[in-house]
């Protein structure tokens, strides 16, 4: 039991030293591309004209339990130096 932990930790170890930053990084800009595509389905939703296609209107279903947590994450108070990129 305690190698099967031992090889647990040094995989989620060696993640962590290599992939990391690239998994974070991923991460964040799917978290762009679906912000933006609730903006567009956000207008959808208030009529306006905004890429009216039938392949929006399929996805609503799916895409509609997040629009209350991004509304939410749009809302939210941001600092300027949020946006900026840390550089070493």
């Amino acid at each position: 039991m305690r190698w099967e932990e031992f090889k647990r930790a040094v995989k989620e170890f060696l993640f962590g030293l290599f992939y990391f930053d690239l998994y974070w990084d991923t991460k964040k800009e799917a978290a762009k591309l679906r912000d933006a595509v609730n903006l567009l389905l956000m207008g959808e939703l208030l009529g306006l004209p905004l890429m009216t296609t039938p392949i929006m209107l399929r996805l609503l279903p799916y895409l509609l339990p997040e629009i209350e947590g991004w509304k939410q994450r749009q809302l939210r108070e941001r600092d300027i130096t949020e946006e900026v990129p840390e550089t070493v």
